[in-house]
């Protein structure tokens, strides 16, 4: 018994000297483990400086401090960047930005801008444009969802219907009320409906919930320097009205963030984080960073969506949208989908520059591909350029490129025939 017990000891003193005498001729001890992945605030540092070589929408290099030489592909359309580039070519206006989002993932396909006739995309991502009436998005979004309306509710007002007066906003005044619609409100931009919805059917405290939620006065997610859309808080009812029909200067957004605002009623209910990086890879091909639709849920049910879509096709059909978008009916492109935004005009603080905006969307029944997008024009004294009809075009443009390439596809998918 003893003989066996001595045996087993040297047994454990061979494999204990074994072990210490691979290490002694050289083996190499576990390698420690680098963090790799970076996030998208670390991406955002990354591309402070890159706008210009992300919106050619070609993977591009880049050196990183610690990992080294990274490769960025970008998620940007190289076909719809170079479109809507061409759109803005010609353009005299002081600024312009054309922005395209894929709706139902928040990825960017196309950032474009021109800044005194020189290619500036960074416009896009400003917050210093004035909302407009496209602050109404947020007040009828809150109105369809709180107070039950829908857009055949009869609404009555005051006055001219672009003007907001004190005596506007009284639900019961000594003039002759006009009854309208919602729908019709809405794509007429009829100020006083909307500020007297804000004053006493929502309420401040609501309808800042819905801005917010809507992407205001937030700072949003992205790779790139997104501004963050301004909303100072009402002090009284004249403001909060002011500001429910976005008749107010100091309410702020960028191109950017008017298309995922739309984007909201075309996917669901649901606010994406926008990306415009599709993965960052490291020297050896891994994969360090991976772009992908993010959403914090659904903020507005689908009977609301369905609601604010037939609002925003009111726009263009017979609303303030209407003249850009007539002959839709006549292109092959455009008269097989559901088209739909809206519209907005104001003048700034200092009130030598004038706003105008157009947010809508497109989408194809037949896919259910949708696409978002933004025009913003900042006119001088003269009107150079209308963003209605340049949406409409990049419109047309973007669905044309998408319909190609998923023709191209298809065909590459099927048999050869022999």
């Amino acid at each position: 018994m003893g003989g066996k017990r001595y045996l087993i000891f040297l047994l454990l003193i061979a494999a204990w000297l074994l072990c210490l005498g691979s290490t002694a001729l050289g083996a190499p001890p576990a390698p420690f483990k680098q963090q790799t992945t970076l996030d998208k605030k670390a991406v955002a540092e990354l591309m402070a400086d890159k706008l210009s070589h992300l919106t050619q929408g070609q993977p591009f290099t880049i050196k990183h401090p610690k990992l080294g030489p990274l490769t960025v592909s970008p998620t940007i359309n190289p076909q719809m960047q170079r479109r809507a580039e061409q759109l803005l070519a010609t353009n005299r206006d002081l600024r312009a930005a054309l922005v395209v989002v894929e709706a139902d993932t928040g990825r960017l396909l196309a950032l474009a801008g021109i800044n005194r006739r020189r290619m500036a995309p960074e416009v896009g991502l400003r917050a210093d444009a004035p909302a407009a009436s496209l602050f109404k998005v947020v007040t009828a979004a809150a109105a369809l969802e709180e107070v039950s309306l829908d857009p055949s509710t009869r609404l009555s007002f005051a006055g001219r219907p672009h003007t907001l007066f004190r005596y506007q906003l009284k639900e019961r005044t000594r003039r002759r009320e006009r009854i309208v619609t919602l729908s019709k409100s809405f794509a007429n931009s009829n100020n006083p409906i909307f500020a007297r919805l804000g004053v006493h059917k929502i309420g401040g405290d609501l309808l800042m919930w819905y801005a917010r939620a809507l992407g205001f006065d937030r700072r949003l997610p992205f790779e790139l320097p997104l501004d963050i859309s301004k909303l100072p808080e009402p002090t009284d009812d004249f403001q909060l009205g002011e500001l429910a029909c976005g008749y107010h200067r100091h309410t702020t957004m960028s191109p950017l963030h008017a298309a995922l605002m739309v984007s909201v009623f075309i996917n669901g209910g649901r606010f994406m984080e926008p990306y415009a990086v599709n993965r960052v890879s490291g020297a050896g091909g891994e994969v360090l960073y991976l772009g992908q639709s993010q959403s914090k849920g659904r903020l507005v049910s689908k009977e609301t969506c369905e609601s604010m879509r037939e609002l925003f096709e009111a726009t263009v059909t017979e609303g303030t949208a209407r003249r850009a978008f007539r002959r839709v009916g006549r292109d092959r492109i455009l008269r097989g989908l559901q088209l739909g935004g809206k519209t907005g005009t104001l003048r700034g603080p200092d009130l030598t520059e004038l706003f105008e905006w157009f947010a809508g969307y497109g989408r194809d029944p037949d896919t259910g591909k949708a696409l978002a997008i933004c025009a913003l024009v900042v006119h001088g004294k003269v009107r150079y350029s209308n963003p209605k009809s340049m949406a409409r075009q990049m419109l047309k443009e973007a669905f044309r490129i998408t319909q190609a390439k998923a023709s191209t596809a298809s065909n590459n998918r099927s048999p050869s025939n022999l």
